[in-house]
């Protein structure tokens, strides 16, 4: 028989028992609830940060790229690269000591930091428990590339011992920046501009168009889910929009090779406050009198964008580092202020064809009446001479252009009256902005007609008892000889995205007509004899129909108010062709650095040899036969005519990125129509040169 198996009871002594264990337990899993409780409430911040540290998912700012800016053809003039500052977590590195040699020889190896420095930083009292240093600023992508790659784990070639030092690399993320890079150095910097750390536009188009320039920044948020599992939240960036400027880099080239040129030419000179320079000023502008664009506009003022505040070409630097920061600042000032937009000065003789044709289109004088020239005129009881005190003799309107006669001009101007006078400087812009998209632009000075009287209407006439701009004389100008449209000025042809969609297209802005077509065919006429058999000889230009008018006018001594003996800015303003210009260049220098500054054609000369290069290169034809004896007539050789056909100006060969690729030997260092246009300063501003950064904005952008 089988023995029957006999029952186990489930008696009181065991349900007591495993009631103690289940109780036991339980216990346990509240202690560990509370106890991680405690832990994410006391330090779970702590360790969640850690975490996203570690994995660069930490809540960050995602900064936007500042726009670029192009010339008219798209070569880069100012660009902002992406780089990262290393940031060190020296609590994560100092949680085992096992993450502390790792961790530095991963540093030292692949960002050259000082292993010492970096132990002592990591371990001291101080900073041991800091989640935040700066180890290192502007690292290339090139190298944090080549970091993570250091630290990759990866690669199946790696051994055990490898991979474990790897994996104990710790405390390490970055950050991401944009750094303001000038790929052309110095060219055009005085148009440029540059902006500081903080993307705020300094001078330039960089200042005048910051806001377009700035985006807005985006926003990665990291965070741990129920799960513990990593997650983000990312808000992209807004990148700012890129300006395609009107300028061309190769005229740009041209005009600042013979700025320079000219400099070293008149360096030897007496006048030692100009350190070593030709000129206080010598400047250019480049403008299409069709559109008003600026092709080039320059001075022998450049500087190094890429480092601004390095002034030795001008001043003693270490006298500058040792100034205080006001006066630091009135140094700097001068040295990044553009001549060609911020000083006004008196024109002298290039302002004769507006005088001219405001007489001309009052119908106060006709194309073919005659003036007689002796020497000077008597208004009321004070002697005005003429440039040529034996006199002119008889002259008619186009024959005063062409000898540049002040007593004529002054007959002119009697006829013309203060009012038709005053009514016409105003019709041409003088005394306003021209609205010209750049910062601090002046307005120059005028006489009213309640101040102006027969002397000052005698003067004024020649050029001379009121101050104006480069800026406003060329746009002037070029209503003169286009037909008589006054065009606005600009800098800027397009406002585009970062994909290269145009936000805003910069289209030709014709204020006003001044002076009719018949008037400006007068002047053309006028201006083409000043070139050929007047004061303007030296600018003539081999196969082409060159007009234009020099200007010599005696400054003003600041501290007497009185003419200044043997100081004078002397300049030349043209256009080619003269019938039907596509190119005006105006070339001033200001106290050229020589005994008589009166001599030498200087700027004459200087618009010869641009024209001469850039006219070619404009596809602009030559049209004119010319002889060896016109050449001589001249002073030009046959073979710097033959030269002048021969430019150095190809489509310069550039990157993928649209940068154009210098050698080593030939750095070009060396070488809208406005929403809200700027506020017009006080007297006091305009004698000060303070900043004026109104510009055009993204929410104007946005509200067109």
């Amino acid at each position: 028989m089988k023995k029957r198996r006999r029952k186990q009871k489930f008696d009181k002594q065991m349900q007591k028992k495993l009631l103690g264990v289940f109780a036991f337990v339980l216990l346990v899993l509240v202690i560990l609830n509370l106890k991680i409780a405690y832990i994410n409430i006391k330090s779970g911040d702590k360790y969640a940060k850690q975490v996203l540290s570690q994995k660069e998912y930490d809540s960050r700012t995602i900064p936007y790229r500042r726009g670029e800016i192009q010339d008219r053809n798209g070569n880069v003039l100012a660009r902002s690269e992406k780089v990262y500052t290393v940031i060190l977590d020296c609590k994560a590195v100092n949680e085992k000591e096992a993450y502390l040699e790792p961790t530095v020889q991963a540093l030292a190896s692949s960002f050259g930091l000082d292993a010492v420095k970096l132990r002592s930083l990591i371990t001291a009292e101080d900073t041991k428990n800091s989640q935040y240093q700066v180890l290192k600023k502007k690292v290339t992508q090139e190298e944090k590339d080549a970091y993570e790659a250091s630290i990759s784990t990866s690669d199946e070639n790696l051994t055990k011992e490898e991979i474990n030092q790897r994996n104990n690399v710790k405390g390490i993320w970055f950050e991401e920046s944009y750094v303001r890079e000038y790929p052309m150095k110095s060219l055009a910097s005085t148009v440029v501009g540059f902006s500081n750390d903080l993307s705020d536009g300094i001078v330039g188009l960089e200042s005048y168009y910051t806001d377009v320039l700035n985006g807005v920044n985006g926003r990665e948020f990291g965070y741990l889910n129920e799960d513990s599992e990593l997650q983000r939240t990312v808000i992209e960036p807004e990148n700012g929009y890129s300006l395609v400027s009107t300028l061309d880099v190769n005229i740009q080239q041209i005009v600042e090779k013979y700025i320079k040129q000219l400099d070293e030419e008149l360096s030897d000179g007496s006048n030692q406050e100009l350190n070593g320079h030709g000129a206080k000023n010598i400047a250019v502008i480049v403008m299409n009198p069709k559109t008003g664009e600026i092709y080039a506009m320059a001075t022998n003022h450049g500087y190094d964008l890429s480092d601004p505040y390095n002034v030795s070409s001008w001043y003693d630097q270490d006298e500058v580092d040792a100034l205080s920061e006001e006066e630091q600042a009135v140094v700097y000032n001068d040295m990044w202020s553009n001549f060609c937009v911020s000083y006004a000065f008196e024109l002298g003789s290039t302002f004769k064809p507006i005088t001219v044709s405001a007489a001309l289109e009052t119908g106060s004088i006709n194309p073919d009446d005659t003036f007689y020239c002796d020497g000077y005129e008597f208004i009321t009881d004070t002697r005005i001479n003429c440039d040529n005190i034996n006199g002119h003799g008889m002259e008619t309107v186009r024959e005063a252009i062409q000898n540049s006669c002040n007593d004529a001009l002054m007959q002119i101007g009697y006829r013309l009256g203060v009012e038709k006078f005053c009514k016409y400087q105003r019709l041409f812009n003088f005394g306003s902005r021209t609205g010209i998209d750049l910062p601090n632009e002046n307005i120059g000075s005028l006489y009213t007609t309640e101040n102006m009287h027969e002397v000052e209407l005698a003067t004024n006439t020649f050029g001379q008892g009121f101050t104006s701009t480069m800026i406003q004389e060329i746009a002037a100008f070029s209503a003169v000889v286009n037909g008589g449209y006054y065009y606005q000025p600009h800098m800027v042809k397009q406002i585009i995205n970062d994909q290269g969609g145009v936000v805003k297209t910069n289209d030709p802005i014709l204020l006003r007509q001044p002076i009719s077509e018949s008037t400006s065919k007068v002047l053309q006429e006028a201006l083409e004899m000043g070139v050929l058999y007047g004061t303007g000889k030296k600018a003539w230009v081999p196969g082409y129909r060159i007009g234009g008018k020099t200007g010599t006018a005696e400054k003003i001594n600041p501290e007497t108010g009185q003419r200044w003996s043997g100081r004078y800015i002397v300049s030349f303003i043209g256009a080619a062709p003269i019938d039907d210009p596509e190119v005006v260049v105006y070339s001033v220098v200001d106290e050229p650095n020589v005994e008589d500054q009166t001599q030498g054609g200087y700027p004459h000369i200087m618009s010869r040899k641009i024209l001469m290069e850039i006219l070619p290169y404009l596809n602009i034809p030559a049209t004119e036969e010319y002889t060896d004896e016109e050449l001589a007539e001249h002073g030009i050789t046959r073979e710097e005519a033959e030269a002048g056909r021969i430019t150095e100006t190809e489509t310069p060969e550039t990157d993928e990125n649209g940068n154009v690729i210098q050698s080593a030997d030939s750095q070009v260092a060396d070488n809208p129509n406005i929403s809200n246009p700027p506020a017009e300063k006080t007297d006091e501003e305009q004698q000060e040169g303070l900043p004026d950064n109104a510009g055009i904005t993204r929410e104007d952008l946005a509200a067109e």
